[in-house]
């Protein structure tokens, strides 16, 4: 069943699309030498929120990021969801105990197709046999964060941007709070502070990506062994 459906939808490469020669490995070679796998603990802060981050944004990364958001490839978000889930399972074990997302607007929505966040959270959360809960909603369209540089307008952007619609299903409750970038944490931070309002016991975030590899580092093996991990059985979840 497997090699006939590989035959009627030919595996590729979440990252730069290329064929696969067979189903199962999360990535192509030449993406696994290439990407830009964090070399040093990926466990930075979302303004007061720690954030686990499995690459760095940039390389074969980038490219399967655009692809996903813009390029309406939504089944790349099964691979990079289970990255995500590796990256959390890693630096932020035991710290919660849901799983939800920042949502997108409306209006992106249906731009799009999708919402690329909660595709990202349902394939993370299916790592711990969880679902994406839908806690939070986007009320207000605000500009994409990429068309700004300056931090200081990124976290105006999003002030006051997200709402939880049903606070009864978010209070007391550890939530892993899931993105595709973080770049100054703005978006996680904002959507973070709304669920702790809403009387959440308390909030960690994670992204497929964040921040930019160093010109003169190296690949490390880390990457590799990031690869052999992501997707293989995680710990129940909220547990260390």
């Amino acid at each position: 069943m497997t090699a006939l459906l590989d035959l009627l939808f030919p595996p590729r490469c979440p990252f730069c699309g290329a064929l696969l020669e067979k189903s199962g490995p999360m990535a192509c070679p030449a993406c696994r030498e290439a990407l830009p796998g964090l070399s040093v603990p990926g466990l930075g802060r979302a303004g007061e929120y720690p954030c686990a981050v499995a690459f760095f944004y940039d390389g074969p990364v980038r490219t399967g990021v655009r692809a996903l958001k813009f390029g309406r490839k939504a089944w790349r978000a099964e691979v990079f969801g289970r990255c995500i889930a590796q990256a959390a399972a890693e630096y932020l074990a035991g710290e919660f105990d849901a799983v939800t997302y920042v949502p997108v607007s409306w209006q992106r929505k249906l731009s799009r197709g999708f919402d690329q966040a909660q595709l990202l959270a349902r394939s993370a959360a299916a790592c711990w046999g969880v679902p994406a809960e839908p806690a939070l909603r986007k009320i207000r369209h605000n500009r994409a964060q990429a068309s700004l540089d300056d931090p200081a307008r990124r976290a105006q952007n999003v002030r006051g941007v997200y709402a939880v619609p049903r606070p009864e299903r978010v209070a007391l409750r550890r939530f892993l709070l899931i993105d595709d970038v973080c770049t100054t944490g703005s978006t996680l931070a904002s959507a973070a502070g709304a669920l702790m309002e809403a009387g959440a016991a308390g909030v960690v975030c994670a992204a497929l990506a964040g921040g930019h590899a160093p010109q003169e580092a190296e690949q490390s093996r880390q990457t590799q062994n990031f690869f052999e991990k992501a997707g293989q059985p995680l710990a129940k979840i909220g547990e260390p």
